[in-house]
């Protein structure tokens, strides 16, 4: 079972042998998963623990709030990925004004080597840490070999030419081409909220919609998507609208949520949705009778497309 610390506040009363790596790994795509399943497969064999030290939250929002990316995934659905990959710790380690000023030799030996006896560490290509980007990965292998420990570097890029990068996830929701970010991901993106009041305007269509509020993610770019859903710990098929709903020319983006047979009150309550598929652009209709229509026609391509995804 994965053991989530606040790694800062955590005082150990005996460091634990580690394999460990350490980085933001927002969106966690199959780069960051390979490199992680290096840091468990090589923990179970030296007989240590796999730990993982995440940012949170990502560098950027404090070094330079203006060019912090949209999240891609919350430190609750890191932790449900990583147990499922085996991992025995994730940290938390709180991005705040002071680890920015934190040189690297600081940073070893105050934050990972008072926490863990680091037997390995695996690290990504042009891996840097510390004050201004300031430790390179020399100056981690010598301090590794300090500690008795080694320096593993995993490139994590792309393969089969699919690239694994975080930004590359970013620009592909925002065009709408979930698939395509599914490819890196490894998973369809998962956008996590609580379901809010909203004008009820589904309803009188024949289409209840959940208004997924309470968002800190990156929302994908307008359009009609098929989605699974998972709520009360249960998954249900269905099919989701993102964008300013310009039928009834919206001031505000909404994510509205219509759960195939299913008519329950869920205001409140969490929803997690996983962009499977997307239908169609965000579309102006003359009058609702053929908005009803087309969305009869989006059930239907829905139903089909979740099918086929088995």
């Amino acid at each position: 079972m994965l053991t989530i610390l606040d790694w800062a506040g955590h005082r150990p009363e005996n460091r634990p042998r580690a394999v460990l790596t350490v980085g933001v790994f927002d969106g966690l795509h199959l780069g960051h998963q390979r490199l992680i399943g290096e840091v468990v497969e090589r923990a179970r064999r030296k007989k240590a623990a796999s730990v993982v030290l995440t940012f949170d939250p990502h560098p950027l929002s404090v070094l330079s709030r203006a060019q912090a990316p949209e999240v891609l995934t919350t430190l609750p659905q890191k932790a449900e990925i990583l147990e499922g990959m085996g991992l025995d710790i994730l940290g938390r380690l709180e991005f705040n004004e002071a680890l920015r000023m934190t040189g690297p030799m600081e940073f070893l030996r105050d934050i990972i080597e008072v926490k863990v006896q680091p037997v390995e560490i695996v690290v990504g290509p042009d891996f840097r840490f510390g004050r201004d980007a300031e430790g390179h990965v020399d100056l981690l292998a010598d301090w590794a070999k300090s500690v008795k420990a080694v320096v593993t570097e995993i490139e994590l890029q792309k393969r089969d030419d699919v690239l694994y990068s975080s930004s590359h996830v970013r620009r592909m929701l925002k065009m709408g081409l979930v698939d395509a970010a599914a490819l890196s991901l490894g998973r369809p993106y998962r956008l996590a909220g609580r379901v809010v009041t909203g004008a009820a305007r589904g309803r009188q269509l024949g289409f209840p919609t959940a208004n997924l509020g309470e968002v800190a993610q990156l929302i994908p770019g307008p359009g009609v998507y098929a989605v699974r859903a998972r709520l009360r710990g249960e998954s249900h098929q269905g099919m989701t609208s993102v964008g300013h709903n310009p039928t009834f020319a919206n001031q505000y983006l909404t994510v509205e949520t219509y759960l195939f047979d299913f008519n329950d009150d869920i205001y409140g309550e969490s929803l997690d949705v996983d962009f499977v598929g997307h239908l169609r652009g965000m579309d102006k209709f003359d009058g609702l009778e053929s908005l009803v229509k087309q969305l009869g026609d989006d059930e239907r391509a829905a139903r089909k497309l979740l099918a086929s995804r088995g």
